[in-house]
């Protein structure tokens, strides 16, 4: 009699929007996680292509563009770009003027934080080198000049308390100015007594703690090395200034490493992103297990070894999209890598493809710093500057449930939605081999309905804002773990709404010996 073949079963499995994750073994990652995420972001219900890049201000020297500066006052806002020692106003898009402040150290990474006192709303922007520049909201001016400093320029300033505080680029002491001074005499406030590892303070924040009495205010500096000391009290003048506590940390990964995230700070070091009420209690070591970026840690730990000593690593937020961006310095020309993460979910993912040295958010939008002198906005149009760019959602390994056995995987089925048209590429890879498949040809888009100014009025039906894409497509595989790979390449001007919700599959299941 001739044997049957095995009934086909079918495997239901929901889009990875637990994120990208490698920090543990291939075959205990947990659901939901995706070995490769690459430009897809992962939100809390679905996992979406991001979109792509468009050139926003132009004109400047080919050169890096090292840092954005956003400015708001009241209803007014400008935007500021740092671009070979000198200072344009990019506030609105296309070819920039002449630069609105020059002759500027050209190789030093330009900090800036909002400050408002009696007299004004000022942004203030210190290198290390050159004096503050200072922006109040209608011209630029090195006046009030920060004068009593001994030792070079400021390199990083912070608020706390009414008082602005600054760091040098190589020094142990902290300068402090008067209430509410934007200026005027520094008084030194030296810490080489405190720290025992040496180095230089490398930046500064404020922290509100809460206790059992409520909220209280703590000044927090930072060194290269990774010492931080906690005080407390109105300045280091007065009586009641104390320090709360000193402790150790991972490397900090330069001046821009701190991100304030509810009432905690997270800190950017060498073993990952850390939240600071969590130094507060454990070791450097023991830090590793709590990081952030835990779920990435050894991608994490390569970024970090292919980069030491570059300058250029920035956290930065954009809360508009639950967005965290982790801009990673180049190691190497061509080098178009960032991480990203979902601050509400903790998911990573990341994106390959953008040319950026630094990144911004000015009016809710994202915008970053090329490397030939331009402003690029992100996550806008189909296309990479005119790049076709490929997102890649290569999901952990799984076996289906029966992990012994062989399974042939027939078919593949993307829950898949989107606003227009397009084709992604399926493969099956199988029992834990880990190269991503070779990038599709690009799917150009093709609308499901209508289009505006050829379509008939009152008769022509308008596309519905997303289509379901779902199809049952050929995509064999034959081993005794499995992971269905979805690929999309777009050649479009339009910006993808394209979402994945889940995956199923049609398969058989073999013996324990294939």
């Amino acid at each position: 009699m001739k044997r049957r073949p095995p009934p086909s079963k079918t495997a239901f499995l929901p889009a990875p929007t637990a994120g990208w994750y490698v920090g543990d073994n291939l075959s205990t990652a947990p659901p939901g996680t995706a070995y490769v995420l690459d430009n897809a972001f992962p939100q809390q219900d679905y996992v979406r292509m991001r979109g792509g890049s468009l050139a926003y201000a132009t004109g400047m020297p080919a050169a890096a563009v090292t840092a954005l500066m956003p400015f708001v006052s009241g209803t007014s806002s400008k935007f500021f770009a740092v671009c070979s020692g000198a200072i344009y106003d990019i506030t609105n898009s296309g070819p920039v003027g002449a630069a609105a402040v020059s002759g500027l150290n050209s190789t030093a990474y330009m900090e800036y934080i909002q400050f408002t006192n009696a007299g004004a709303t000022w942004l203030i922007c210190v290198n290390g080198v050159d004096a503050a520049q200072l922006y109040n909201g209608t011209s630029w001016t090195t006046s009030p000049a920060i004068t009593g400093l001994s030792g070079g320029n400021l390199a990083q300033v912070w608020p706390f308390k009414s008082r602005l505080y600054g760091v040098q680029a190589a020094s142990l002491s902290a300068w402090y100015l008067g209430v509410n001074a934007i200026g005027g005499a520094a008084t030194q406030f030296d810490l080489s007594g405190i720290f025992k590892y040496g180095g230089y303070l490398l930046c500064g924040t404020s922290w509100s703690i809460s206790s059992n009495s409520g909220l209280y205010e703590v000044c927090v500096f930072i060194t290269s090395e990774g010492e931080v000391a906690i005080y407390d009290g109105l300045y280091p003048g007065d009586t009641a200034w104390t320090l709360k506590g000193l402790y150790k940390i991972a490397k900090p990964l330069g001046r821009r490493c701190i991100m304030k995230a509810g009432g905690d700070i997270a800190v950017m070091t060498e073993d990952g992103i850390v939240p600071m009420s969590q130094v507060m209690t454990l070791d450097q070591i023991a830090l590793q297990n709590v990081a952030v970026t835990k779920p990435i840690a050894p991608a994490w730990r390569n970024a970090v070894i292919a980069r030491q000593g570059l300058p250029g690593w920035q956290i930065v937020t954009w809360p508009l999209q639950s967005m965290a961006i982790i801009n990673l310095p180049k190691a190497a020309a061509g080098d178009v890598t960032q991480f990203i993460a979902n601050v509400r979910s903790g998911a990573w993912g990341r994106y390959v493809g953008w040319d950026a040295n630094c990144f911004a958010v000015y009016n809710n939008q994202l915008f970053y710093g090329s490397s030939d002198g331009r402003v690029i906005q992100g996550e806008t149009g189909g296309q990479d500057d005119g790049k076709n760019y490929t997102m890649t959602i290569f999901p952990s390994y799984t076996d289906l449930k029966s992990p012994a056995n062989t399974k042939h995987v027939k078919m593949v089925r993307p829950r898949l939605q989107a606003s227009y048209g397009v084709t992604p590429q399926v493969t099956v890879k199988v029992d834990f081999d880990t190269t991503s498949p070779l990038a599709p040809t690009a799917s150009v888009p093709v609308s499901s309905g209508a289009l505006w100014d050829v379509a008939l009025w009152d008769i022509a039906v308008w596309p519905p804002a997303l289509v379901d894409l779902s199809a049952w497509v050929d995509a064999e595989g034959f081993g005794a773990v499995v992971s269905p790979v979805l690929q999309l390449t777009l050649s479009t001007s339009i910006t993808p709404d394209v979402r994945l919700n889940s995956t199923e599959l049609l398969y058989e299941v073999g013996a324990p010996m294939g």
